[in-house]
This record gives structure tokens, C-alpha cells and sequence, in this order.
């Protein structure tokens, strides 16, 4: 393969990555994007095939001029169809007239138009999104931009090193070919360490360029926001079903204790999402909003109630919903570049406060490990307030209603299972019908819905007749059948584990992970607050059967998944420290260890220094003047003597250097000065014949150019042909060898100087 079709093929893949960079998280906003990239990949291949072998056969300047123009008319349409896609219409405006370029014959300022193209391209993708994809797209983009900038200056030396007009050089330059062998493993490994040593001083440079607090956020709103199913206001019974095959990221989560040390999740963890309390025939719905504030529980820690703690940082991914997630119970939530999350007092729900924009978000959750069963800021529901609500026909209890045609269904089959149980005990009761569902092996655990019984209520029919289904069905089915025993219950839907990374030490949970369960509540008098109020005890129950989900989420993922602890590696970087790469991380990463260091060193130093002291004291404090004449005083004298032997040594050494130095910088001999003056006498006659040196060609580089050019410029010089080499010798030895060249030897290079001339001239001449 020539150096040419290596160069065009390196430069239109970059090119194809640049667009690909711009339109990989394009796809939502505008549907057409993903086609960009497969388009200038194609165009890229006729372009290799047509123009760049044959000029001919490329546009004319003035046809892609207009067609330039008219390129301004597809951006124009595609802004009026929206008007918030602008910069993504100024991208593709970027793609149009890059396809445009490619067609054109191409000199080296359309090269540099193209490159510029694809770069602006690349600042656009980047604006617009900062996923992991977009990450490892502008990786491959980088590398091959440090790839086709050393082909670039390659092949524009080439295109410089020209012979001059009426003259010819053997043998002939090949514009095809002007580096043959040039493409092997040592220039391979030259050019990957050049790409190294600019990688690792950029990342160097980033690591060390401080960053703002806030940093890492995407700036976008709601536009590319993905919606999670299952987790609105109002859900259908069923709907979370339909992410619990799909393997895209929700979120990247790291976990540390009250003492900063990173802690490895149970397999089992719960990310509580959102609560769902009201039914109605396969409808859950949720309460309405209530604010609440963690401030007055969390402060329990300053007032010297220790307690442990579980740290949760988390990169969400952008989506359209309010409601966050973290580990329960909540004691803190903050969110530095954006306002605070709120807990919802009706439910205990995390979510981001009303005027908040959607779309990604970096957010901290600090929850209680110390299996504390009460949430900091949710307020005891307001049906159950009085004891006198607890019972049946009371129209707005949320978390016991249920249709009383329902609630005889379900008592039938609850009411068996709790009987030995006494009604006061509703933690037992609860725990025995969650196991009635989760280990009994009556019911299993599938993701495909078929209703036997359409007339049937979803949940009868779930628990009567089908009964298998997902997580949504057990736990839609525990809920009701607490409450038709009088225990309130209410749904709640989030994320059960997650993939953990040992190479990175964080979770990635993906929408596969969704999960419902149920939290039911405990007796009213169990637990008073230091106000005297009651407190909501939730208690946590699963009864989906967890071996049977945990072999259906392991299928999601296809061959992928085998790769999986490497790539959520690469993403972790991607996510925590190039794109969050703030103040915070910046500090924990670099100046914070710094510092540490500083401070060893410090320590260390000052032991040094204080050995030194000791050492001193031992060493040179003689009570009297005959103490000198001992084994210490021998010590000493011998110390001392190495000790000044050396710095003579050095210092004559360090003397040597620089009067060597000085030496080289001065051309003190005459026959010296000579022998340099030939040189310059050289390239001076070789400039009046179009020979002249280039600013990147070594003086030796430019003796066998102009060697090649007196073997076969035709003007019968090649019996001189050895004077260039020659004379670069001579002044290499003279320059930097700082060798004394003899008077004869100079003078027999101007004699082959002066031959060169004459052979010159006249031919010059004729």
C-alpha cells in the first residue's frame, strides 16, 4: 500500500470519528443522526477511488462553491423544524461541507481545511454530550489525530522537496511513493511513542490545571434525558417489565464508610426509587409531593450521637424523571452544581426539587448503616394518625385502601396463611405472607405476561392462576394482601444490586437491576420521637424469589457481558475522572496525596537533620585538646579528608566542563576558521543551483541530497559528486567533534572545492 492511500485512508477514518463523535448521542433529538457517520465513511471510500487517484475526476471549484451555498438551505430547514437543535444543525452544516471538501482535488490548505472541519465537529459532540460512548469515541478520534498530523508533515516535506526548474535529480522523486520502507515496525513503534508522550503530558496537564467545585455536569436540559419506565406518578401494572431486559447504564455509584474506606455492597443491596401507594385495577399512583429536610436527624451526629454511615456518590445518568436514588434511610443529600435533593415527607421519596433541571446529575447520599428502620424527614401517614382510622370504609387511607371487592378476594387467600398468627403482630404476619410468596415454590419468576383470566383483577389473576411474573407482580400482590389483613403496605420501585467492579471498587447499575418490593408498616406505638410524636417504621420485604430473578438478570447483557468488568473500568475513568473531574476529586487525587507526601517528607527530613545534630555532637565536641588524638578524632580526620578529596574532584571536574565548553564555542585557529568557511562557501554555491538546505534536513542529510543531485544532474559533474560529503565531514569535526584538522587535509578540501565550481559553472554556462 503506497504512502498516499495510507495517508487518505488514516484521514478520512479520523474524519468518520470526528462525525461520529458529533452524532453518537444525537439520535434523540434528531433520528437522522446516526446516519452521518455511515455516510461520510461511504463517501470517504469513493473518494479514495475517484478524486485522490485522478483529479480529473473531482468537483470543480466553482460547483462546490455553490453547492456550499446550498448547504446553508438544509440548515436553515432543519433549525425551523426546531429551533432548539441549532448547534446540531450547525454540526451537520459542518458534515455538509466536509463532503464537499473530500471531492475536491486536494492541496495541503484543503487538508487543513478538512482537519479543522472534523475538529470543530468534535468540540460540538463534546458540548452537547459527555456519556461514556462519546468518551471512548474521542479517544480513538485523538490517537488518530496524532496518527495523520505525522503523516501530514510527512507528506508536506515531501510535496517542499522539489527539484529545481531545468534541473533533475537521480533518482527521480516519486510523488506516489516518497518513503519507501518507510512504514516499518520501527517508525510503528516511533510514531505509538510519540502518541504516548502526548497522551501522558496532556493527562498530566488535566490532572494538574485546577477545576472548579462544579464540574462534570452536562449542561443540557430534559432534550437528552432518557425516560425510565416504572418510576412516573402513575405506573401500570407490568411496565417495569419492559427495562428489566434492557443493559443501558442508569448509574455509577462509589460507596465508602463514615471513615472514608471504599465498602463492597451486598448483593442484595435496595436503591430506593419511588413509592407507590394508591391501587386501582393494575394502577399504582403516588402521593403528592411533600417537602421535607434531613437537617434536624443528621445533625444527631453533632450533638455526639455517633453513628455508622454508608456514602453514596452518584453519576445518574440524564433521564426525564424527579425521583433519585440511594440506600434507605437517608440522613443527607447534596448535589454541589445544582440545588439540594429533597425527601418527600408523604413517602420518603428522594427526589430533586421542583425547579430543578432534568437530565444527568451528580448527587452524594449519606445513609444510616446502623439498621436504623426510621427515614429523617417522612411524616407518619396522615390516615393513621388516629387509631380510630384503622379499619375498614375510611375513603382516603392511601396505604389500606383497596376495593372492597378486592379486599374479599385476597383476605381468602391471606387469611390461611397469618392464622396462627395473632392480628396485633403485623411484622410476623407480613414476613409470613412474604415468605408464602418467596419460598412456598407455588409461584416462580418469568418476565413473560399472559393474563389467563382477563375479567380478573392483574393481581388475582397473578395469584390465583398464572402465578408466575416478575418483580412488579410479587410485589404488587404482598401489598395487597397486607392490606386486606389491615396492615398498611405500599409498592416501591428502584434497583436491587448492580455489576460491581473490583479493578475500579464502585457499581454500575443498569436497567436490567430495576426491582419493586414492598414496605409495610409496623405497629403505630413501636417507636416515639424526642417531640413525642410517633414515627413511621417501615419494614423492608422482598418476596420475589431472588435466585430465580438473579439468573434472569445474568442473561441480559449477551457476549458483552464477558467483557464487562474491563469496559465499566473504562467508563468509571471516563465518568468520575475525566468528565467529573472537579475541585473535590482533583484534590483527593493529586494535592491531597501531595501533601501527605510533603508532610512524610518533612518528618523525614527533620530526623535527618536532627541524626545530624546527634552525629555532630558525637563527632566534633572534644572536651580537651589531647581528645583529639583518639579513635573519634581518627574518625573525624578520616571523614574529613574523603569529604574535601571529593570536592576537589568535582570542582575540577565541573572546571573541566566549562573551559571545554568555552573551547568548543570559539574558533580560535585559523586553519578552524577556514574549514568552516568551506562549508558555508558550499551551501552557498549549491543555493545558486536550487540545492538549498530545508530548516528540517541535518547538514549531512543535505551532502547526500546534494550528492545525488551532481551524480545525475547531466552537467558532468559526477566526478566531484563526493565533495558535499566531503566537506560536511570535515566541518562535523571541526564544529562539535572539536578535532584539529591538519593544514593539508584543509587544503585538499578546497582544491575538491574549487573543482566542484568549475565543474558548476561551466555547465551553468553551456
Amino acid at each position: 500500500m503506497s504512502f498516499q492511500t495510507i495517508y487518505r485512508l488514516s484521514f478520512y477514518t479520523m474524519l468518520t470519528f470526528a462525525t461520529l463523535v458529533m452524532s453518537m448521542d444525537a439520535t434523540d433529538e434528531n433520528p437522522l443522526s446516526h446516519i452521518y457517520p455511515i455516510v461520510v465513511a461511504i463517501a470517504s471510500m469513493f473518494a479514495i477511488t475517484t478524486v485522490d487517484r485522478n483529479s480529473k475526476l473531482g468537483l470543480a471549484r466553482d460547483t462546490a462553491n455553490v453547492l456550499a451555498l446550498g448547504t446553508m438551505g438544509l440548515v436553515y430547514l432543519e433549525y425551523k423544524y426546531d429551533n432548539n437543535l441549532l448547534l446540531l444543525a450547525v454540526g451537520h452544516w459542518l458534515v455538509y461541507l466536509q463532503l464537499i471538501k473530500m471531492f475536491l482535488p486536494k492541496s495541503v490548505e484543503d487538508d487543513w481545511f478538512l482537519f479543522l472541519l472534523g475538529l470543530m465537529q468534535v468540540l460540538v459532540g463534546a458540548v452537547m454530550s459527555q456519556s461514556d460512548r462519546v468518551g471512548m469515541a474521542l479517544f480513538c478520534w485523538i490517537i488518530l489525530a496524532i496518527w495523520v498530523l505525522g503523516l501530514f508533515s510527512l507528506r508536506r516535506d515531501a510535496e517542499r522537496e522539489k527539484s529545481a526548474e531545468g534541473t533533475s535529480v537521480q533518482p527521480m522523486f516519486d510523488k506516489q511513493e516518497p518513503y519507501p520502507g518507510l512504514f516499518d515496525p520501527a517508525f510503528l513503534l516511533a510514531a505509538l511513542r510519540v502518541a504516548g508522550a502526548t497522551l501522558a503530558l496532556g493527562g498530566i496537564i488535566f490532572l494538574a490545571m485546577p477545576r472548579r467545585s462544579v464540574m462534570g455536569t452536562s449542561k443540557r436540559g430534559d432534550t437528552t434525558a432518557k425516560h425510565l419506565t416504572g418510576f412516573d406518578d402513575e405506573v401500570k401494572l407490568g411496565q417495569l417489565g419492559e427495562i428489566l431486559e434492557n443493559d443501558s447504564v442508569v448509574m455509577t455509584i462509589e460507596l465508602s464508610d463514615e471513615k472514608g474506606e471504599r465498602v463492597v455492597p451486598d448483593e442484595d443491596i435496595l436503591w430506593r426509587g419511588v413509592t407507590l401507594t394508591h391501587y386501582e385495577r393494575g394502577h399504582w399512583t403516588r402521593p403528592r409531593s411533600m417537602g421535607g429536610s434531613f437537617a434536624v436527624d443528621f445533625n444527631r451526629k453533632r450533638r455526639g450521637i455517633q453513628r455508622k454511615t454508608i456514602r453514596q456518590q452518584i453519576k445518574l445518568e440524564p433521564t426525564d424523571n424527579r425521583v433519585l436514588f440511594g440506600l434507605r434511610p437517608m440522613l443527607d443529600a447534596s448535589a454541589k452544581n445544582r440545588l439540594a435533593p429533597d425527601i418527600m415527607q408523604a413517602d420518603g421519596t428522594l427526589v430533586r426539587v421542583q425547579d430543578a433541571r432534568l437530565g444527568g446529575l451528580d448527587y452524594e447520599v449519606i445513609s444510616s448503616n446502623d439498621e436504623d428502620p426510621v427515614q429523617p424527614g417522612e411524616a407518619f401517614p396522615n390516615e393513621l394518625r388516629l387509631a380510630t382510622l384503622i379499619g375498614r370504609g375510611t375513603a382516603d387511607r392511601r396505604v389500606i385502601a383497596m376495593p372492597e371487592s378486592l379486599r374479599t378476594q385476597l383476605a381468602a387467600i391471606a387469611e390461611p396463611v397469618v392464622a396462627s398468627i395473632p392480628a396485633e403482630n403485623w411484622t410476623a404476619r407480613a414476613k409470613a405472607l412474604e415468605s408464602y410468596l418467596r419460598d412456598s415454590g407455588r409461584f416462580s419468576y418469568s418476565l413473560v405476561m399472559t393474563d389467563v383470566d382477563p375479567s380478573l383483577d392483574p393481581v388475582v389473576d397473578f395469584l390465583v392462576n398464572r402465578k408466575s411474573g416478575h418483580c412488579e407482580y410479587f410485589a404488587s400482590g404482598l401489598a395487597l394482601l397486607l392490606r386486606s389483613i389491615d396492615i398498611p403496605a405500599r409498592v416501591v420501585n428502584g434497583f436491587k444490586g448492580g455489576d460491581w467492579n473490583d479493578l475500579a471498587r464502585m457499581l454500575i447499575v443498569r436497567q436490567k437491576h430495576a426491582h419493586s418490593w414492598v414496605e409495610a408498616l409496623s405497629p403505630p406505638e413501636t417507636r416515639i420521637s424526642e417531640q413525642g410524636e410517633r414515627l413511621p417504621i417501615w419494614i423492608t420485604l422482598d418476596p420475589t424469589p431472588s435466585s430465580e430473578r438473579a439468573a434472569s438478570v445474568a442473561k441480559v447483557g449477551g457476549f458483552g457481558g464477558n467483557f464487562r468488568e474491563v469496559g465499566d473500568f473504562i467508563r468509571y475513568i471516563w465518568v468520575f475522572y475525566i468528565v467529573g473531574y472537579n475541585a473535590d476529586r482533583q484534590n483527593m487525587l493529586l494535592y491531597e496525596p501531595a501533601r501527605q507526601l510533603a508532610a512524610e517528607a518533612q518528618r523525614g527530613f527533620l530526623l535527618i537533620a536532627q541524626s545530624l545534630r546527634e552525629a555532630k555532637e558525637w563527632l566534633f565536641r572534644f572536651p580537651d585538646f589531647q581528645s583529639v588524638f583518639s579513635i573519634r578524632g581518627g574518625v573525624v580526620s578520616f571523614v574529613l579528608l574523603v569529604t574535601l578529596a571529593i570536592l576537589f574532584r568535582i570542582v575540577r571536574w565541573f572546571c573541566r566542563k566549562i573551559y571545554r565548553w568555552m573551547r568548543g564555542q570559539q574558533v580560535t585557529d585559523p586553519a578552524q576558521a577556514i574549514g568552516v568557511a568551506f562549508y558555508r562557501r558550499l551551501a552557498q554555491l549549491l543555493k545558486e543551483y536550487g540545492q538549498e538546505r530545508s530548516s528540517a534536513e541535518t547538514p549531512q542529510e543535505f551532502a547526500h541530497r546534494a550528492s545525488l543531485f551532481l551524480s545525475g544532474a547531466g552537467m558532468n559533474t559526477a566526478e566531484v559528486a563526493d565533495v558535499p560529503p566531503l566537506i560536511v565531514n570535515a566541518f562535523y569535526k571541526i564544529r562539535f567533534g572539536n578535532q584539529e584538522i591538519g593544514t593539508e587535509l584543509l587544503a585538499s578540501v578546497e582544491a575538491r572545492l574549487e573543482a566542484l565550481e568549475r565543474s558548476l559553472r561551466p555547465a551553468a554556462r553551456a
